[in-house]
């Protein structure tokens, strides 16, 4: 098996495996998906069986030729499905077939599996090379499998340009790529067509080979793939930037969270955050350490009070260096006097409060979060300056 060949194969069972998750949340209810798993699934595994070793094996077991049609079986009719999940419109609901599609991908396998039955065993296991195709039957098996297939790849790609146009650009981008793949899959059909019924094209003198156009094949293939992937590519690609956003989040908010943690222990609602360190943080986790930090800021409030009263002039509080510096004013106040009577008894202050607290549309969850992160830098940029 060719490095390209087992690319190509790859991408095709892997896009299969992707879909299943999804269907089978949907209890196979799912007809775009279904069409799609099925269809993938049914072209990767007719490649495997394609090969020379997996098909000697398989026509060991069986017969001479029993995986030469089960894998044009398997490719027809999942390139069927596949033509199936591209005329679903808007790929929301199902759409029934075309009745003369459905009948010409049944004459097309009847046909195929006719010719081979009136076959002699030496023939069944052809190949394109000018020592079989000098049969006529082994001719007509291959010009009914490419009938259909042309028209397969051609109805596919057409469809696929038609969702292009209708499209956002992550889809359009997605659907071009797919309708290059299945038109350079087309290209490989006419091909293969004049390559089995020309004689003289398959000469000694020829200028392109049958086995250059099966790689531009595997290419096609994989482009194909590539597009029908790329919207779980890029949802992977968002997935991994939310995580990675969450671990700065949630590690910004460290040295603040650390300095009030050892003022107020008891603020802290996972005590086991405190012995383990996250390298994946989720959303969860990111708005916990914030609960916690606000929770510990306002048990901080009347040492804030006070710490602003001593200060020479009023700080403005959207100065994040005079918040830093009204905390560990604060917190010192805290550490000297201790939970005496339940703290000084002086009016709370909120340090750095988001702008509306009554809006519920969570835009001020973030800004408040971003302003705290950036507040515990401040806070472990004057620890780091204070210990030089």
């Amino acid at each position: 098996m060719s490095a390209l060949n087992f690319v190509a194969i790859a991408t095709l069972l892997g896009g299969a495996l992707w879909t299943l998750p999804a269907l089978i949340r949907r209890r196979l209810r799912d007809p775009m998906r279904l069409h799609l798993c099925l269809a993938l699934l049914l072209m990767g595994a007719g490649n495997v069986l394609a090969q020379p070793s997996v098909l000697n094996v398989v026509d060991g077991v069986t017969f001479e030729g029993f995986s030469k049609v089960t894998y044009n079986v398997e490719v027809l009719v999942g390139l069927s499905l596949m033509v199936g999940f591209l005329r679903e419109s808007p790929l929301r609901r199902w759409a029934p077939p075309w009745p003369w599609e459905v009948g010409a991908c049944l004459v097309c396998l009847a046909g195929m599996l006719a010719v081979t039955a009136f076959l002699p065993a030496q023939l069944r296991n052809h190949v394109l090379t000018s020592a079989y195709l000098g049969d006529w039957r082994v001719r007509t098996f291959y010009n009914f499998g490419n009938f259909y297939l042309l028209f397969g790849y051609a109805a596919s790609a057409y469809l696929a340009g038609r969702h292009a146009r209708r499209g956002r650009s992550l889809r359009r981008l997605s659907f071009n790529i797919i309708a290059v793949g299945l038109t350079g899959l087309a290209l490989t059909c006419i091909f293969r067509f004049l390559w089995v019924n020309l004689p003289s094209l398959r000469g000694d003198e020829r200028l392109i080979d049958y086995a250059d156009v099966f790689l531009f094949g595997q290419v096609a293939a994989i482009v194909v793939c590539v597009g029908l992937s790329l919207p779980f590519f890029v949802s992977v690609v968002q997935i991994v930037r939310e995580m990675l956003d969450h671990c700065r989040q949630y590690r910004g908010l460290e040295e603040l969270w650390c300095q009030l943690a050892k003022a107020y222990p008891e603020l802290i609602l996972d005590q086991r955050s405190r012995r383990r360190r996250v390298f994946l943080a989720s959303s969860r986790a990111v708005y916990r350490r914030y609960v916690e930090c606000r929770d510990g800021l306002i048990r901080l409030g009347p040492y804030l009070r006070l710490a602003t009263q001593e200060m020479p002039t009023p700080e403005p509080q959207e100065d994040l260096r005079a918040s830093a510096d009204l905390i560990v004013r604060a917190l010192r106040l805290q550490g000297d006097q201790g939970p005496r009577d339940g703290g000084p008894p002086t009016e709370a202050v909120f340090v750095l409060a988001p702008r509306c607290p009554s809006s519920m549309d969570g835009h001020d969850y973030e800004e408040d979060l971003g302003t705290l992160v950036r507040l515990s830098r401040e806070l472990c940029a004057m620890r780091t300056y204070a210990s030089v």
